[in-house]
C-alpha cells in the first residue's frame, strides 16, 4: 500500500451543518480521519471485516475527547467515516456490527472495497 494516495473531497455535512459549521473540532477531525495513515487503518480494518472507525477509536479518543463523546459527534464521525470510505474506494456493506476495541463507538458501519466496474 506503499504511495496510496488519499482521496478528498469536500465534507457534505447534511444533518450535521450545525455542528461542521460552528465547532473547529470537527473540522479537525475531517482533516484527521483524511491523514494517510488513518485512511490505511480504516481500509485494513474493512478488508479484516471490521468497522472502520474501530481502527481508530483510540486515537479519536486520545486527540478529540471530551468533545467525541457525545452521542451526535459520533454519528457525525459515522457520517464523515462514510464520506471518507467511499472516496477511497469502499462502499457501504452493513451498519451497526459490534465495535470490539477503543472504547468510543458501540456499533458502527461495515465497508468494503467497490468490486471493479462500479463507481
Amino acid at each position: 500500500m506503499k504511495g496510496t494516495k488519499v482521496e478528498k473531497r469536500p465534507y457534505e455535512a447534511g444533518q450535521f451543518a450545525d455542528v461542521f459549521g460552528r465547532d473547529e473540532e470537527a473540522k479537525e477531525v475531517w482533516e484527521f480521519l483524511h491523514e494517510r495513515d488513518n485512511v490505511l487503518r480504516m481500509q485494513t480494518a474493512s478488508e479484516l471485516g471490521r468497522p472502520a472507525v474501530e481502527a481508530l477509536a483510540k486515537r479519536l479518543l486520545d486527540r478529540f475527547a471530551p468533545w467525541i463523546e457525545q452521542p451526535r459527534i459520533k454519528r457525525m464521525v459515522g457520517h464523515m467515516t462514510l464520506q471518507v470510505m467511499e472516496a477511497n474506494g469502499f462502499e457501504f456493506r452493513k451498519k451497526g456490527a459490534r465495535v470490539k476495541v477503543g472504547g468510543l463507538f458501540q456499533r458502527a458501519s461495515l465497508y468494503v472495497r467497490k468490486t471493479e466496474g462500479e463507481g
